[in-house]
């Protein structure tokens, strides 16, 4: 009967906004572990990658979506002062059989996946500063450091990682980062954006001028951009609509309230995924400057933190204290 209920209340929802995109729970992966701190995840086929923060990288099978199970956790330590030193694991990137893990104080781990259960880490950068975020582009990381901006190194050789560019901006931790050859855009919470563009080739990472600030009274949590529109998860303001077509001057064109913070995005086809801390609601970016809510999804108790969409289901993972965490996973239709 419930069930009956929910779906009476979607196509209901979706002939009053003329759409008929929706999202319904499917399953539900649901752990505890010790002062957890759910971040940026990845998902590679069969494998959901997923940082805890204090220590771990847990790796979970999601070959059965209704029977999710751990395969392993990696997580490395170093003596220092005689004392066991461990990263935290912030956020992660998988590309081919390597995960690349922003680790904290421990930098940059490149750890080789190609048995999930026997993981171990073949390449190290590290540089006195804890990294927060990674993204990847051709053979080159690009670091997002706390309190110190961007870093990009070239990982070529696992013996020898190279740094090939740094542009370090005081007290300003990367949260995200967005590469758009010849720019990047890096987002820091309440620092805001700030966007660097680079001579030709791209891949020199030689920048042409010094970076062009952009600065709101809100967090910036996420940035996506897809053309010449940026779509920004911007904490207490909701979801902001930026045109980019000068990407070094930035203008925000239109702005919606969200139900609770904005923390993260993701985009399939002509739809946006915008997760708050208390609910997914679903956009139609068919206007892509003017986002029309469609849907939207809440559970009281849980905190939504990030949000990946992966063939016809979104993956969300959520906490519901310092030790419960899990991961939702959700059907698109």
């Amino acid at each position: 009967m419930k069930k009956l209920l929910f779906f009476f209340i979607i196509i209901s929802f979706s002939i009053k906004s003329g759409s008929s995109q929706f999202i319904y729970p499917l399953s539900e992966y649901s752990a505890t572990d010790d002062e957890i701190e759910i971040s940026k995840f990845d998902i590679k086929d069969t494998l959901l990658f997923l940082p805890l923060g204090n220590k771990s990288l847990q790796i979970l099978n999601i070959a059965d979506l209704h029977n999710i199970t751990e395969v392993s956790k990696f997580e490395e330590y170093e003596i220092r002062y005689n004392k066991k030193a461990y990263g935290k694991a912030y956020d992660v990137k998988v590309v081919g059989n390597k995960a690349f893990l922003a680790y904290g104080e421990l930098g940059l781990k490149i750890i080789d996946i190609t048995d999930p259960t026997m993981t171990y880490s073949i390449g190290t950068y590290y540089r006195h500063h804890d990294v927060n975020c990674v993204e990847i582009y051709e053979n080159y990381a690009l670091l997002g450091f706390v309190d110190l901006g961007l870093e990009i190194v070239d990982y070529s050789n696992l013996d020898d990682i190279l740094m090939v560019s740094r542009n370090n901006i005081l007290g300003f931790t990367i949260e995200n980062i967005q590469i758009i050859p010849p720019y990047i855009i890096i987002s820091g919470g309440s620092r805001g954006l700030y966007t660097f563009k680079f001579l030709e080739p791209f891949t020199n990472f030689k920048s042409t001028e010094f970076p062009r600030g952009f600065v709101n009274e809100n967090e910036f949590n996420k940035l996506i951009v897809r053309g010449t529109v940026g779509y920004l998860a911007n904490d207490f303001r909701g979801l902001s609509v930026l045109n980019i077509k000068l990407p070094l001057y930035p203008l925000e064109v239109l702005n919606i309230k969200t139900k609770g913070k904005a923390v993260d995005l993701a985009i399939d086809r002509n739809y946006l995924y915008v997760l708050s801390s208390k609910a997914i609601e679903v956009y139609d970016i068919k206007d892509p400057e003017k986002p029309e809510k469609i849907f939207e999804y809440a559970e009281k108790d849980k905190k939504y933190n990030n949000i990946l969409i992966k063939d016809s289901n979104l993956f969300v993972s959520y906490t519901l204290s310092s030790e419960e965490y899990g991961i939702q996973v959700f059907q698109i239709e």
